[in-house]
């Protein structure tokens, strides 16, 4: 995904280049600045005296050649003219050098100690602000890289969502995918900046500040890294063990956000139940959980930090005692084993140490790095599965399209269950006639909603099919489908937004006028004209501005607005007053005639809305058919009818 922003990455390798370099210059500076500026010389006396001592090493090595091949060459001779002709070779090259950067020098370099402190000092300015322009510039690409990779994923994993079936979203839970689409994609996002950041930049500072001891003396820098291995091996274990614990942090604070989002959603409950204490005490429960991973991930990285400050000092420990000994005796071998080439003047250790000291800084800035990018790397490990799942319900490759105008539903030995352990619906088999209406009537759990939901394909059949005109619901696209379907439940379901744009939901091209019209069918116009701003009115949080009555008249006329083909009721008129429900049945009268209906209803008045009647019990049809056949045949339906007048009397 990253990789859309090449160029990105592109720019900020290059920064993190410059950086590395340049950080690598200004602590090349010691050495100028020790064995020139506080001796007082100029570079061009500092010039002529390396030319001389390297002129006077290498006459002094080359008669010592002749000397000892003039003797004749026994094994001890070899040995040492070997060692000669080593030593030569580090002086000629020092000489090669000292001509190559001789005109330079003599063009440029200034006259005086003073200046050449000045020289130096502009120089090192000049370096740090073209290092902090560099580092500005990686820093903001690697920021673009992040954020852009962030917001792809959050609109991945949003789109996958939607696209879940609800069951699927209700065991997973709302706090836990808002948990993957918010928190875990912002943890990847760091991670990715953390990555092609400090993960780059670091190590690039750190070698350069290798590479540069490596120059002045390479085999003291190997003697100085003998502690890289088993630092290195602990913090290879300390990334295993701080993986494990990011991702029980990361399942925690899920489980802490669910319980926060289902305690605010269902206040009232909890209100109405005293359960405040109750559920504060959970809430502190998971989030003393919380705590306890967060403090396990805090020790982890305290160790890490540990680790890196513990190798850098001890590097910088072991050169210091190797270099200290060698320059203080005069030295060129340590225990019998050769560590330079020549003699090392104060200059060249300083220089030396500095480069170490370099290290330490990029090491202490890459101990958080594995923490992150681990806490990363189990955030990716929560969020892809969301974006690689394939939705149960999902379009068939070539759907076919659904007849215009009215539209039969056929249910064809419909079975479904949401588990192996209960079948709801068992071989469902009816018919409702295109432009025509049905109530469809049962006992709580009998699988009325159940068989409706299936129609707009919230979930699929196990067995037999559901067809609209002809056409099996699975073989059509799901928007053309749906678009064809208006859906109102018991459960008002409204967004945090103003009236007309909860009216005019999924219809985005219906004008204020046609908006005003639907609410006037669902006699919802006349109490919005009472509110402040109107339709511009803000309805709070699942409309809870709001009375029940009132919520459900927005969405019969959010319903209405849509002018569906298929009109779907599931309790709609559940929560009306009767006043407010005779003038809605009105209003469905003229509405539902020739489209074809589908009504969950327990009250009587709605029958007289339907042409059709079935009546459900335990998953299965036990008669279909107009209210007086059912009365002259089916003694359920009778005696359902009785109990109906009885609770409305």
């Amino acid at each position: 995904m990253t990789l859309k922003y090449r160029w990105s990455l592109v720019g900020s390798f290059i920064c993190c280049l410059f950086v590395a370099v340049l950080w690598g210059g200004n602590l090349g500076a010691v050495y100028p600045f020790v064995e020139i500026v506080l001796k007082g010389d100029t570079l061009h006396e500092w010039i002529d005296k390396q030319d001389d001592e390297t002129l006077s090493a290498i006459a002094t090595i080359e008669g010592e050649i002749k000397t000892l091949t003039a003797n004749g060459l026994n094994e001890e001779n070899k040995s040492a003219l070997a060692r000669l002709k080593s030593n030569l070779g580090t002086e000629q090259d020092k000489q090669w050098w000292n001509e190559a950067l001789r005109p330079y020098i003599e063009d440029w370099a200034p006259n005086t100690a003073f200046q050449t402190l000045a020289w130096l000092m502009g120089l090192m300015f000049i370096g740090t602000v073209l290092r902090g322009i560099f580092l500005m510039g990686n820093m903001v690409l690697v920021a673009r890289v992040g954020q852009r990779t962030v917001l792809d994923l959050q609109n991945d994993v949003f789109r996958n969502v939607l696209q879940m079936e609800t069951s699927e979203m209700e065991v997973k839970g709302t706090g836990d995918l808002i948990s993957r689409i918010r928190g875990e994609t912002s943890v990847v996002g760091q991670a990715i900046s953390v990555l092609f950041g400090k993960t780059i930049r670091e190590p690039m500072k750190l070698a350069a500040c290798l590479i540069g001891a490596a120059c002045v003396n390479w085999r003291l820098l190997i003697l100085s890294c003998l502690i890289c291995p088993i630092a290195g091996y602990l913090m290879i274990w300390l990334a295993k063990v701080t993986k494990r614990a990011n991702k029980k942090a990361m399942e925690e604070s899920a489980k802490l956000l669910d319980r926060l989002y289902q305690a605010l959603t269902y206040q009232r409950v909890v209100k109405a139940f005293t359960m405040e204490s109750g559920e504060r005490e959970r809430f502190e429960t998971v989030a003393k959980d919380v705590y306890r991973k967060a403090m396990k991930i805090a020790w982890f990285n305290s160790f890490s930090r540990i680790n890196n400050e513990v190798l850098g000092v001890t590097m910088i420990s072991l050169s210091v005692l190797a270099g200290g000994y060698l320059v203080l005796n005069g030295q060129t071998e340590l225990f019998g084993i050769k560590m330079s080439a020549a003699k090392m003047d104060f200059g060249r250790v300083m220089l030396f140490f500095t480069f170490l000291i370099g290290v330490a800084d990029p090491l202490r800035k890459m101990a958080d790095v594995y923490n992150t990018i681990q806490g990363g790397v189990v955030a990716a490990d929560r969020v892809f599965p969301l974006i690689d799942q394939t939705p149960a319900v999902h379009d068939v490759q070539e759907p076919v399209k659904i007849p215009d105008g009215k539209l039969e539903v056929q249910f064809d030995n419909v079975t479904f269950s949401y588990n192996e352990d209960r079948q709801i619906l068992n071989g469902v088999s009816a018919t409702i006639p295109a432009g025509s209406s049905v109530a469809i009537m049962g006992n709580n759990g009998c699988g009325k909603s159940t068989l409706i939901n299936l129609v707009p394909r919230f979930y699929d059949v196990a067995g037999g099919s559901i067809k609209l005109g002809g056409v099996d619901v699975r073989h059509s696209s799901l928007q053309g489908l749906r678009s064809r379907i208006g859906y109102v439940t018991q459960q008002t379901m409204l967004f945090n937004d103003t009236i007309a744009e909860n009216i005019g939901y999924g219809t985005t091209t219906a004008s204020s006028a046609a908006v005003i019209e639907a609410a006037t069918k669902a006699h919802a116009h006349d109490f919005i004209l009472q509110l402040e701003q109107g339709y511009d009115s803000q309805i709070g949080e699942h409309g809870g501005k709001l009375s029940g009555g009132q919520r459900q008249r927005l969405s019969l006329a959010r319903a209405i607005l849509k002018d569906p083909d298929i009109l779907i009721l599931d309790e709609a008129t559940s929560q009306i007053d009767i006043e407010s429900e005779t003038l809605i049945h009105q209003t469905l009268a003229t509405f539902i005639k020739d489209r074809t209906t589908l009504i969950i209803t327990h009250r009587v008045s709605t029958l007289e809305l339907v042409d059709y009647i079935m009546l459900m019990n335990e998953g299965e049809v036990v008669d279909f058919g107009t209210h007086e056949e059912l009365m002259a045949r089916c003694a359920e339906y009778r005696r359902i009818r009785n109990l109906d007048f009885q609770e409305a009397a």
